[in-house]
C-alpha cells in the first residue's frame, strides 16, 4: 500500500506571529488517533476529498497528512498542483472537531518517522471503534 504525504502550513497570524505554531493542545488531538477527513481543490476549484491515515506536526507549524495513495489519485494531483486544503480531525466518542485550512498545499515522500504516526495513530483509532462495538473487519478497514 503506498502512502503519500500532503503539508498543510499553519496560516494563522497570532500562532505565527510569536512563533507558537499548533498549541499543544491542539497538535496533541491531531496526533492522537483520530479521524481524518481532508479535502484539496484542483487547478479548476474542484475540491477532492478522502480520509487520510495520520497526521504529524512538525516544528515550523506544518502539518503532514498521511494518505492512502490508492483511490485518492484526485487528492495526489491537486496537491500536487498546490491546491488550498482543508483537513477535519474528529473524534467518535466525543465528537470534539477541529479543522485546519491552509491556502497550498505540496506533496512529499514518506519519511521513517511518518510510518510510526501512521502505525500508533491507525491503532488508537481502531481501538476506539472496536470499543463501541464495531465489528473486527470494519475496524481492520482503517
Amino acid at each position: 500500500m503506498r502512502k503519500s504525504t500532503e503539508d498543510i502550513r499553519n496560516q494563522d497570524v497570532t500562532a505565527s506571529r510569536n512563533g507558537a505554531g499548533f498549541s499543544h493542545q491542539i497538535a496533541a488531538f491531531i496526533e492522537s488517533g483520530v479521524s481524518i477527513v481532508m479535502g484539496v481543490a484542483g487547478p479548476a476549484g474542484q475540491a477532492r476529498t478522502g480520509r487520510a491515515l495520520a497526521a504529524r506536526v512538525v516544528g515550523d507549524g506544518t502539518i503532514r497528512i498521511v494518505y492512502v495513495e490508492d483511490g485518492n489519485t484526485a487528492i495526489t494531483s491537486a496537491a500536487r498542483s498546490g491546491g488550498p486544503i482543508a483537513v477535519t480531525f474528529s473524534a467518535p466518542l466525543s465528537h470534539r472537531t477541529v479543522q485546519i485550512k491552509g491556502f497550498s498545499s505540496k506533496t512529499e515522500e514518506l519519511q521513517r518517522e511518518d510510518e510510526d504516526y501512521v502505525r500508533q495513530q491507525t491503532e488508537a483509532f481502531a481501538q476506539i471503534l472496536a470499543a463501541v462495538g464495531e465489528p473486527p473487519r470494519f475496524v481492520q478497514a482503517f
